[in-house]
């Protein structure tokens, strides 16, 4: 037999759901209003997991002065059809994590090239750009002249397998993790000696008497120049590495810097192999 709707218990029973099912979606609206409310309008990817990042302007910066001495126009050297300036930009623009990108040269040929691969031109005094010129004078100049800038993520251009997950491990850890500067080091497991008294030598980084066996050992921290994060209330302070320090480790075949000739040529030789998507090596990341 249907039930009869006219029936007083099953319009009181219809009345009680319609109350609950009101007061279900109240709640599910004020959920998606504190969801709205919350949500952080930076966010960069890592391992294609979106991290929240705190609200504080990052900028990319690359120093490219045109007077090398060593190896002239080497900012401009061609690397598998890349400049060393377009790889390292490139790299940069595909991490996903600098609000702004720069490049700070007096050169008027790098300034070109660096409008063609998308970053930013700071024109650079030529008192900064001088063969005895220091990084942190440069990087200070920049953030001197650019004050909303709170953190800078200087890369080294004659660096040229910069990966771009790897500039993204260091933003991760100096916008989200507490870290004042990271900056990239590669292992070495080389036994060190300086010089000592009556011409002799010292053991640096081992003893002697007691040799370590290369498998057992886990070699020293070395940094290679591929990149520094760091605030700039260090920066201000002629740091590139202060207040909690953090850094991302390189394989060691990937951090060739580019100052000689020699050094040209290798990159040349390595980029087919490095640059391929085949030879992946893993990161590992340790505070200090």
């Amino acid at each position: 037999m249907a039930a009869n709707p006219n029936n007083p218990t099953i319009r009181a029973d219809c009345q009680e759901c319609k109350r609950h099912f009101l007061a279900i979606a109240a709640v599910v609206v004020c959920l998606a209003g504190c969801l709205l409310v919350l949500k952080v309008d930076k966010e960069i990817i890592v391992d294609d997991k979106q991290e929240p990042v705190v609200a504080t302007k990052l900028a990319g910066l690359v120093l490219a002065r045109g007077g090398s001495k060593g190896l002239p126009g080497k900012n401009l050297a061609l690397v598998n059809n890349h400049t060393l300036l377009a790889r390292a930009v490139t790299a940069m623009l595909h991490s996903n994590c600098f609000d702004e990108i720069w490049v700070s040269t007096e050169d008027k040929e790098i300034a070109e090239e660096a409008l063609r691969a998308e970053a930013n031109v700071h024109e650079r005094p030529r008192s900064v750009a001088e063969d005895n010129t220091t990084s942190i004078e440069a990087v200070r100049e920049f953030v001197d002249r650019h004050p909303d800038v709170k953190l800078v993520g200087l890369v080294q251009c004659t660096s040229p397998f910069i990966k771009a997950e790897w500039l993204r491990q260091a933003c991760l850890m100096i916008a989200t993790q507490g870290y004042d500067s990271v900056f990239s080091a590669t292992r070495q497991k080389g036994l060190r000696w300086k010089p000592a008294e009556n011409g002799t030598v010292k053991e640096v980084n081992f003893n002697a008497r007691d040799r370590p066996r290369r498998q057992d050992w886990h070699g020293d921290l070395v940094e290679n120049g591929m990149f520094y994060f760091v605030t700039t209330d260090l920066i201000k302070q002629n740091k590139l590495q202060g207040g909690r320090i953090g850094y991302v480790e390189i394989p060691h075949n990937y951090s060739l810097e580019v100052d000689t000739p020699l050094d040209l040529v290798l990159a040349r030789a390595l980029a087919p192999i490095l640059d391929s998507s085949l030879y992946t090596p893993e990161t590992t990341t340790v505070s200090e």
